[in-house]
């Protein structure tokens, strides 16, 4: 083993209660709460197995934060791991808990009493690698955990007087400016409603922001809250403030079942582009509001624009009326327009009878 890398007891590592990857509201819970989050959504059981069957594997050591005080070392990296292996071992923390199927020997539970680890003295030291491992690397973490760490990451390089934050922390994750950008304000929008205007975002924050990150993405959604086309850190902390608290909380409410329903009204994340097209569209916005139902409001928002699209064959037919005299005229040439024709005098007389039957 690495002169850097040592043996330590299972008994003396806890688990990391700031872990970016849980669920924010898990972040500075009691350790059984989450280890038991881990056990529901950690898939620890293939671990434990593993480590049953081939031992913990000296070349992946946790990478620990050494105890000041009382001598209990967090777990910075390798959470998973270790909550597998307090299980296994029937630790105080792990309660009740038990893998169904697994019952390790007294041998083989002796060789998982010590684990390799890399002990640091502060947590900065492990943001860099945490970042690019999880952010950019090949074990990436979900679209909120990302989020939020990247948050963090920015806000600590703000406070050091950095120019562009966002920058800076894309170099540390193996991204660039954009890529931070982009969920750093999806994050921030959605930690401003729940703090300046009590709307309750836990549903997108938890179980939908790969689908609200790419709300973000669309020019008209944030138009509709109140957001330009911030590109700065400065730019993004003058223009969320603004954000139009009604507006917010309408499109932050579309994310979630309604009362008696089963899905959100936007429960589709390839409506997207149309939904903000809704939003902008006060006819069909007042149709999505009174009829709960996003394809009728659609259809609506198709229907208004039907002038525009006419309009762009209109100009087409042009472009090729100016072509004709320097073609011949054949016979399938000759069919073609007349079909045009024939078309073009069939939706004039549609529109024309809608007209005056409104008279």
């Amino acid at each position: 083993m690495p002169p850097a890398i040592k043996p330590y007891k299972v008994i003396e590592l806890r688990l990391d209660s700031e872990n970016p990857r849980l669920p924010e509201s898990l972040i500075g819970a009691q350790q059984s709460a989450i280890l038991e989050h881990l056990l529901n959504h950690g898939t620890l059981t293939e671990l434990a197995q593993s480590f049953i069957d081939n031992g913990f594997f000296e070349h992946e050591p946790l990478i620990i934060l050494k105890s000041k005080t009382d001598g209990k070392h967090t777990v910075i990296e390798g959470n998973r791991r270790l909550a597998a292996l307090m299980i296994l071992h029937g630790l105080p923390e792990a309660g009740e808990s038990r893998f169904l199927g697994i019952e390790p020997t007294q041998a083989q539970l002796n060789k998982l009493k010590e684990v390799p680890c890399f002990a640091i003295g502060e947590r900065d030291e492990a943001h860099r690698f945490l970042g690019f491992r999880h952010i950019g690397g090949l074990k990436t973490w979900d679209p909120e955990a990302k989020a939020r760490y990247l948050r963090a990451e920015v806000e600590r390089a703000a406070q050091r007087g950095v120019a562009d934050p966002f920058k800076e922390v894309g170099r540390q994750v193996g991204s660039n400016a954009v890529g931070v950008r982009n969920p750093y304000l999806a994050i921030r929008i959605l930690l401003h409603g729940r703090e300046e205007y009590g709307i309750d975002v836990t549903p997108v924050q938890q179980d939908r922001f790969g689908v609200w990150l790419r709300c973000m993405n669309s020019k008209e959604i944030r138009t509709y809250i109140g957001l330009d086309s911030p590109k700065t850190y400065p730019e993004i902390q003058q223009q969320v403030p603004r954000l139009r608290n009604a507006a917010l909380r309408e499109v932050v409410g579309d994310f979630s079942p309604k009362p008696g329903r089963q899905k959100a009204l936007l429960s589709d994340s390839r409506l997207v582009t149309d939904y903000g097209k809704v939003l902008m569209n006060d006819e069909a916005r007042a149709a999505l509001r009174k009829y709960e139902s996003i394809e009728l409001a659609i259809q609506l928002v198709e229907r208004a624009g039907l002038a525009g699209r006419i309009m762009e064959l209109v100009t087409n037919c042009r472009i090729l009326l100016d072509q004709l005299p320097l073609v011949e005229p054949t016979n399938a040439l000759l069919g073609a327009t007349e079909q045009l024709s024939s078309i073009a005098r069939s939706m004039h007389d549609v529109v024309k009878g809608s007209a005056e039957a409104k008279k």
